[in-house]
């Protein structure tokens, strides 16, 4: 997915700093590309250098501005490090969006330990670690805005999303617990539901699954009530509200677009 780049679309965020953590590609990098031009400052990262600087060069080719760091949130390390970065790069830090997130598929009795303990350390400690270093920062007196990527299996899940489903479910409590905690501080925690997303990720995961994984997500969006998978740029723009002074008055929230 590559969300068309066209600096007409606002200037809703205004130059705050944008940290967006699993953006080099799928929903994170529609994520970023819609946060860039809406005038954020575009902190790109994930694990994977090459892509990543792929994203930040087309954004700078596009009169957009981007950095790319490198950084993989199943390391506490490299959380830090993206953050730090962050600060000494531009000073300061307005906007995080956590998303970066694994899904594996996998029927109860074949769920390791290692699977459970690798979904969490990314999908839930990952968050919590970019927390930890960022909410300091974002503390008055200008505040912040965090966004956690969560998902409708929090809530109701098949059997082989048992541990992406606690994964997420832990990231919810963490997005509620850091609300009510830090609204004092003006830093504002909100989390997104997401819901079935036509991403390349998603093609990628049903073609290794059916013959034709496009035509496949394009059957099963024409069941559902709006006739269609949500797409990337669906949680792009709930994420551009949440981080925009448009909802500074907003937090805590389960923002539902599943």
């Amino acid at each position: 997915m590559h969300l068309r780049l066209d600096k007409r679309m606002g200037t809703r965020l205004n130059g705050k700093i944008a940290v967006i953590t699993g953006s080099i590609r799928g929903m994170g990098e529609g994520i970023a590309r819609r946060l860039a031009v809406e005038d954020a400052i575009v902190v790109v990262s994930g694990s994977n250098t090459a892509e990543g600087e792929q994203v930040a060069h087309e954004l700078l080719q596009s009169s957009c501005q981007a950095k790319f760091i490198a950084a993989d949130v199943a390391r506490d390390t490299d959380c830090a490090r993206l953050i730090q970065l962050t600060l000494e790069r531009f000073g300061r830090l307005d906007v995080l969006v956590n998303n970066a997130g694994i899904f594996p598929s996998v029927p109860l009795e074949d769920l390791s330990i290692e699977i459970w303990d690798k979904l969490f350390a990314v999908n839930t400690r990952g968050a919590f670690s970019c927390c930890r270093y960022a909410i300091p920062s974002m503390q008055r007196p200008h505040g912040g805005a965090i966004i956690n990527i969560g998902s409708m299996l929090a809530f109701r899940s098949p059997i082989e999303w048992l541990a992406y489903a606690c994964s997420k479910g832990a990231l919810l409590t963490m997005t509620r617990v850091l609300a009510q905690n830090y609204a004092r501080d003006h830093v504002r925690v909100n989390w997104v539901t997401v819901g079935w997303v036509a991403s390349p990720g998603e093609v990628e995961l049903r073609n290794a699954l059916h013959e034709d994984g496009i035509a496949f997500l394009e059957q099963q969006g024409q069941t559902t009530p709006f006739g269609r998978l949500e797409s990337p740029e669906d949680i792009a723009a709930s994420v551009v509200f949440l981080a925009s002074d448009e909802a500074s008055h907003i937090t805590g929230t389960e923002l539902n677009i599943s």
